[in-house]
C-alpha cells in the first residue's frame, strides 16, 4: 500500500492520541473479572472450568478471525470431532460470523464472496456447540479493556496498536485479557492438550504468545503467528523477536508447506506431532 503523506499525518496524531488514551483506558482487571467474561460467554461446568463433551476429541484456537473465520471453518469441516475458540474483537466481524443480518456495504470488499457464503452455511449451524467465538482482544497486559482501531474497508488489518499507513475509520474500546485468563478456565483435566493455536493479530501476535504463560509449555502443541513489525506503532512483533522467545519457551521452529507464518512446535511434544502427521495443522 502506498505511503501517502496525509495517511502518515493521521498515523502520527492517532499515535498522539491512542498512547494518551490508552493511558486513559487500561484498569487492572482482577481474576474475576477476566472469569466472568468468559463465563458469560461459554458453557461451564459446574467446578468453574468450561465444559467440552466427551466426544470432542481436539480442541484449536483461532484467534484473530476477521470477517469469516477462514481458518475456523476450514478446520471444522474436516474433523467433525474438533472444537474451536475464536477471538475477534471487531463488533461487525463479529456479527458476520454470528451469522447475523448485515448490509452488504458494511462486508469489506475484499471479502471473498466463497468465504461469505460458506460462512453463512457453516458456522451458524455450528456455532455454540463446536465453535465459539469470544468478543475480546488477547494480550500480555493487565488490563480490562483497551483502544481497538478500525481501519476503513477493514482488510484484516484493525489492531490493538495504531496503524501507520491504513486509514482509521474508529476507535473502539474493547475488552482485554491474557491468553492465561482463558487458560485458567480450561478444562485440561479432560482434554490435556491444545493441539494447535493460530494467532493473526496484527502486531500483537507475540504479545499473545507471552500472555499465555506456562501454559503454552505444558500444554499447547503447535502455535502459528504473524511476524508484524513495521505496519503498525510501537510493536515487538519482528520474526527475529518471536524465534528467540519461543526458543526461550522450548518451541522450535517448524517449516511446512501447511502454514505460511511462522510455526513453532513445542519440544515436548514433537513426537506427537511427528507421529500424527502435523496433527493435520492449515494457515493461510
Amino acid at each position: 500500500m502506498k505511503h501517502t503523506t496525509i495517511y502518515s499525518l493521521l498515523a502520527s496524531l492517532f499515535i498522539s492520541m491512542g498512547q494518551l488514551l490508552y493511558a486513559d483506558t487500561e484498569s487492572k482487571a482482577s481474576p474475576e473479572s477476566a472469569a466472568f467474561f468468559f463465563k458469560s460467554h461459554l458453557p461451564m461446568r459446574d467446578d468453574g472450568k468450561i465444559f467440552i463433551p466427551a466426544e470432542i476429541k481436539r480442541v484449536r484456537l483461532d484467534i484473530g478471525l476477521s470477517y469469516t473465520a477462514n481458518m475456523s471453518q476450514a478446520w471444522l469441516r474436516e474433523d467433525s470431532s474438533l472444537i474451536v475458540f475464536g477471538f475477534e474483537p471487531n463488533q461487525d466481524a463479529l456479527a458476520f460470523v454470528r451469522g447475523e443480518e448485515i448490509p452488504e456495504e458494511k462486508i469489506p470488499s475484499y471479502v471473498s464472496r466463497f468465504w461469505i457464503e460458506k460462512a453463512r452455511q457453516i458456522l451458524p449451524e455450528l456455532l455454540g456447540k463446536r465453535f465459539f467465538v469470544l468478543p475480546c482482544a488477547l494480550g500480555c497486559l493487565d488490563a480490562q479493556s483497551i483502544n481497538f482501531f478500525i481501519t476503513e474497508n477493514d482488510c484484516g488489518c484493525s489492531s490493538m496498536y495504531v496503524p501507520k499507513f491504513f486509514p482509521i475509520e474508529k476507535q473502539i474500546t474493547v475488552p482485554c485479557f491474557r491468553l492465561s485468563d482463558f487458560f485458567d478456565l480450561f478444562p485440561f483435566d479432560t482434554h490435556p492438550l491444545i493441539d494447535y493455536i493460530k494467532v493473526d493479530a496484527q502486531g500483537a501476535d507475540l504479545d499473545i504468545a507471552k500472555g499465555g504463560g506456562a501454559y503454552l509449555t505444558e500444554h499447547v502443541v503447535c502455535i502459528t503467528l504473524e511476524a508484524e513489525q513495521n505496519q503498525y506503532a510501537d510493536t515487538h512483533n519482528s520474526e527475529t523477536e518471536m524465534d528467540a522467545y519461543m526458543k526461550s519457551i522450548n518451541f522450535i521452529r517448524h517449516r511446512t508447506h501447511r502454514a505460511t507464518d511462522p510455526t513453532y512446535v513445542n519440544s515436548r511434544f514433537k513426537d506427537f506431532f511427528i507421529q500424527n502427521h502435523e496433527l493435520g495443522i492449515f494457515q493461510r
